[in-house]
């Protein structure tokens, strides 16, 4: 122990004596961990920390069959009142449903979850406010009552009174009787903003009168792991079939469990799968800059252990074996790991407080910040120390080993000065050139990511250019939060629409209850022209790659999003009627599908949204195709069809003379006036301009996120790149120093010698720039599906990684060539 301390105290001393070197290995050190640090934490969130709940390790979900499927409220109480597999079983709807909540003069979209009266009990919480569901209360036809998440009593002040208070959801008063405990988001990461009973389908849609489909959660009983679980489960089914013929229809057969999901309750059972390789690829390349910056590491230890390889064969000499000797310079790149550690751990602290800025910015009206906070807690601290050993392993014991292999004769023969030895003898203690080579590459590799994630980023900011945007206003509403039949809806959209037209500014208005940059769209699955031949065949039809997206319009649709009509005509009034004959515009890119040379005006289409096709309809207008980001990846081709009573109005759009922030402010103002003036209890969700709709995009937010983590990532890679170059070259201006001066005093010039500085290493630069290359563009195409209007091979990306390289690697270099120019040959040539 006496002897451990010794090697401490000495790793200390040296560390303090080295404070340039010491200085140069914390920063790559802390750029390497820390980077590795704040990519654990987020893989920590994603597949580590435990949700608050009791015992969640026990926790399963069950459907009946191969893949997912709903189970009746009659299943769901059959299953629970007697089975051998579970202690307890809840029920609940399968995802978040998305309803309008006022309350008081907030209006905006809540995410809600409809449970079983003991969800609550079984998960092992306790509310915060007020109580939970009692079994009457999950029934149909029971009062409106609601619990609320902690997050969200917090936005609305904390009252303390909350209990009793009425909330509006789609037009109903609910009464809240309770609210969750903090931090409490169920069984996944991301919960909702408040809990309903089972029964509440009909308060939130009265044309609904049945439970919702629902998902099963059932604890495993003791002892009972999930694979023997399934097993006795199997007992259940004969009985099921025969109570519930329906639910066990077209071979579901069997009752599966299943892991439950991670972030939503809907994530699906492969969510995991898909959180695992995620976790890996960010794990990879936060790995990569640990290499990197390890790699670095190891060529300074080596170019500083040449000055120190007389004192180890001094040390071996009077006895110390060669294991004392690696033990003692492992000891101290421990050290060095762990004050590099530390200084990554402050890195870290700074980095998750950046990240947690960017997802409270996240344009979703989940409460991601909450659930999605990245905290260093116990994982991520013990995560920081392994790759503090790691780090060790890597960057000290090859340099130990080598230093520790010395010959003992030939050292203690060589003089103390150091910097006179031969080029030759100088250079047995160069870095080797795999490692030069090596870290060259992996920064070019992620340097070329981080251009690509860049370059398909600005790509999406320019689907949309800010002219094709300008005077665009939109409105969102929720007429269905309203107790309105919908003809009284429908007029009094109609009233609406003469007030706003008449607002000083306004072009154009109209409405639809989908559009190409907000939600709803319908997906044609299946796309054809009507041909008399296929009149009756409504056979089931193969989902197709490329189908378009269909959207429910209004009158003065085109005008008011400044469509132009390349053929054809806009929607009429008439249109609306019914009986009217069925008609479409379609954009350009669906037109060229119908007709190689895009005249498909007066074309018969049909369309099946899902199994069966519709009556088809006549094609009476085309317009240019809108670029859209959608999230299945896919650039649909968009088809409107005219709006029908059984389509309620959600956006209302404005064509405005809007130049600036006043004339926009105005404008909005103008429009909620007309609105609370003409329907009072019309909830209107948002004013803003189309602009602010695409930019506020939660696939653009996220492409922009991945973005700026690979740019993050390629700044460091090619920081450490340009900080390894210029130790090794400031090393070798320092031995040479001697052979400087000669230079100079036999006449070499200024630039000589400049240029002697660069083509040190030119060799290694080159070979490490073509093989960076390589595996970057075999990277670049297993990330394809990743980037967006960006070929994995992109001679722009090429070029600006070639260049960014060669003007670090010549900044790296200048610094040390420039300190060899003015080295004064008298000075040098007395140097010892």
């Amino acid at each position: 122990m006496t002897t451990l301390w010794q090697d401490i105290r000495y790793g200390v001393r040296m560390l303090a004596k080295n404070r340039g070197f010491t200085a140069i290995a914390l920063v790559t050190l802390a750029i390497g961990i820390g980077a590795n640090t704040i990519m654990f934490s987020i893989v920590n969130l994603f597949l580590f920390r435990p949700v608050q709940v009791k015992e969640p390790d026990r926790l399963v979900g069950c459907s009946t069959r191969d893949v997912l499927h709903f189970i009746s409220y009659e299943t769901y109480l059959d299953i629970r009142a007697d089975n051998p597999a579970f202690s307890e079983v809840v029920a609940t709807d399968w995802g978040l449903g998305l309803v309008t909540m006022v309350w008081g003069d907030i209006t905006k979209r809540a995410h809600t979850m409809q449970v079983s009266s003991n969800y609550f009990s079984t998960l092992g919480v306790a509310p915060a406010r007020g109580r939970f569901f009692s079994p009457e209360e999950e029934r149909m036809g029971a009062e409106a009552i609601a619990i609320l998440s902690h997050h969200l009593w917090e936005l609305r002040g904390a009252d303390p009174e909350i209990v009793g208070q009425l909330i509006t959801l789609n037009g109903t008063p609910f009464r809240i009787i309770g609210v969750a405990p903090k931090g409490f988001t169920g069984t996944s990461l991301v919960g909702p903003d408040l809990w309903l009973p089972l029964g509440s389908t009909p308060h939130l849609d009265a044309r609904n009168t049945d439970y919702p489909l629902i998902a099963l959660v059932g604890r495993l009983r003791p002892g009972l792991s999930m694979a023997a679980a399934q097993v006795r489960l199997q007992s259940l089914v004969p009985r099921l079939k025969s109570s519930f013929p329906k639910a066990f229809k077209r071979g579901r057969g069997v009752l599966r469990l299943y892991p439950l999901p991670r972030l939503t309750n809907g994530g699906g059972e492969h969510e995991r799968e898909g959180l695992s390789v995620a976790s890996l690829f960010l794990m990879g390349v936060s790995g990569v800059v640990l290499l990197i910056a390890c790699l670095n590491l190891a060529n300074m230890v080596v170019v500083q252990g040449s000055t120190r390889h007389r004192e180890m064969a001094i040390r071996m000499a009077i006895g110390g074996g060669r294991l004392r000797v690696v033990r003692q310079l492992l000891i101290e790149s421990l050290l060095l790991s762990l004050l590099g550690g530390v200084c990554g751990l402050i890195l870290a602290f700074w980095g998750t407080r950046l990240l947690n800025a960017w997802i409270v910015a996240m344009p979703m009206p989940l409460d991601i910040a909450g659930a999605s906070h990245l905290v260093l807690d116990v994982r991520v601290l013990t995560a920081t120390l392994g790759f503090c050993l790691l780090a060790t392993l890597l960057f000290g014991l090859k340099p130990a080993l080598r230093l520790s292999r010395r010959d003992l004769i030939t050292d203690l023969k060589e003089s103390g000065r150091e910097m006179t030895r031969s080029p030759v003898a100088r250079r047995r203690f160069l870095p080797r050139g795999v490692s030069v080579v090596g870290q060259i590459a992996l920064s070019v590799m992620l340097m070329m990511g981080a251009i690509l994630f860049t370059r398909s980023s600005l790509y999406v900011v320019r689907l949309n250019p800010a002219d094709s945007l300008r005077g665009k206003v939109l409105v969102e509403i929720a007429p269905g939060a309203t107790q309105h039949d919908p003809a009284r809806s429908m007029q009094a959209c109609e009233t609406l629409t003469e007030r706003l037209g008449a607002v000083p500014g306004v072009k154009a208005v109209a409405w639809s209850s989908s559009f190409p940059f907000g939600d709803g769209a319908g997906i044609c699955w299946d796309f054809r022209e009507y041909t008399p031949a296929f009149a009756n065949d409504d056979s089931e039809t193969p989902r197709r790659q490329g189908a378009p997206a269909c959207y429910d319009v209004g009158v003065d649709y085109t005008k008011a999003m400044a469509l132009p009509l390349l053929q054809g005509r806009a929607f009429h009034p008439l249109d609306m009627t019914p009986g009217a004959e069925r008609v479409a515009i379609i954009d350009e890119q669906l037109a060229r599908k119908l007709r190689p040379d895009g005249n498909a005006l007066g074309c018969l289409i049909q369309y099946s949204e899902w199994k069966y096709f519709e009556p088809p309809c006549r094609v009476v207008g085309i317009v240019p195709h809108l670029r859209v980001l959608s999230d299945d990846r896919l650039d649909r081709a968009q088809f409107y069809v005219p709006m029908t009573p059984s389509h309620m109005p959600t956006y209302i759009h404005l064509l405005a003379a809007v130049d600036n922030r006043q004339a926009e402010a105005a404008v909005f103002q103008a429009i909620r006036a007309e609105v609370r003036q003409v329907t009072p209890d019309l909830p209107v969700l948002a004013v803003t301009t189309l602009a602010a709709c695409c930019r506020d995009n939660f696939s653009v937010w996220l492409i922009e996120l991945g973005a700026k983590l690979a740019a993050a990532f390629g700044i460091m890679a090619l920081f450490l790149a340009s900080l390894g170059i210029y130790a090794v070259k400031g090393y070798m201006v320092a031995s040479r120093t001697p052979e400087i001066g000669i230079r100079k005093a036999l006449g070499a010039t200024h630039w000589d010698i400049m240029q002697m500085v660069f083509r040190e290493g030119l060799v290694l630069t080159v070979v490490g720039l073509i093989l960076g290359l390589a595996i970057g563009l075999g990277v670049a195409r297993l990330i394809a599906s990743l980037l967006y209007g960006v070929e994995p091979v992109d001679p722009v990306s090429i070029a600006a990684t070639v260049f960014l390289l060669a003007a670090v690697s010549l900044l790296a270099g200048y610094i040390p060539a420039r300190r060899a120019a003015k080295v004064d040959p008298m000075v040098a040539l007395r140097h010892e």
